[in-house]
């Protein structure tokens, strides 16, 4: 029998943890992860610090007791959502419009929340049972966030997402103009970064709580306008 690994101990760790230690023992990771991936700790050598990313990275997903499907990237869906009509769509742009002057800031970009048909969508069978079918069972958080990115460097570093948006469903209401600078990017362990570019009224599902992610930063006359729901799956600790 092999011996256990540092991944292995941190799984382990996490089950002898409160909700709490849990989730800063998530932030230490994700730290750990965004730091090594934004080209800290140069002075170490390349092995000994993909080997430290990698591990990082592979232990996010084992915090949560084996409930999470087994997955390579965390990407569940990236398209056209069936869940949203195009009147849906239409109705998310227009309410995100209005809500952007309630936005404050966070960091490096902009976040509404409370605004009702956000909400609403968000607590929809047509987005559960979407979830349902591809992750099984999934409690909405009631978490329903439009983000903004319209000024000069706005963006936000590698990270995973709290707890209640451990599956993320992100939305891309607006990115202009035609050429555009700042982008959302995942890194899966020890894989490839994927570049993903959201079309107005796409949707990237994905594990937010797991897979460490980033959106770089915007230049003069970009703006970024998207709307973000939180998922849990049933049975996360």
């Amino acid at each position: 029998m092999s011996a256990p690994t540092l991944v292995d101990r941190l799984s382990h760790l996490s089950t002898e943890l409160t909700a709490a230690e849990r989730e800063n023992l998530k932030f230490l990771l994700s730290m750990a992860a965004g730091g090594l991936l934004s080209g800290h700790a140069r002075a170490v050598p390349e092995e000994l610090r993909a080997v430290a990313l990698a591990t990082a990275q592979r232990s996010l997903p084992r915090l949560h007791g084996g409930v999470r499907p087994a997955f390579e990237t965390g990407v569940v869906f990236l398209g056209r959502g069936p869940f949203f009509s195009e009147e849906d769509i239409a109705a998310l742009d227009a309410e995100s419009r209005r809500y952007r002057e309630r936005a404050e800031r966070f960091h490096d970009h902009y976040v509404a929340s409370g605004a009702p048909l956000a909400r609403e969508l968000a607590l929809s069978t047509k987005v559960h049972d979407f979830l349902v079918s591809q992750v099984g069972p999934v409690l909405p958080t009631h978490k329903a966030n439009y983000l903004y990115y319209d000024e000069p460097g706005l963006g936000i570093d590698p990270h995973v997402d709290k707890d209640e948006f451990s599956l993320n469903v992100l939305t891309m209401l607006q990115h202009s103009p035609e050429d555009r600078h700042s982008e959302l990017i995942l890194h899966p362990p020890e894989q490839d970064a994927l570049h993903v570019h959201l079309a107005p009224g796409e949707s990237l599902v994905f594990f937010a709580d797991s897979v460490t992610h980033q959106r770089t930063r915007t230049v003069a006359g970009e703006a970024v306008r998207l709307v973000s729901f939180g998922y849990r799956t049933i049975g996360s600790v």
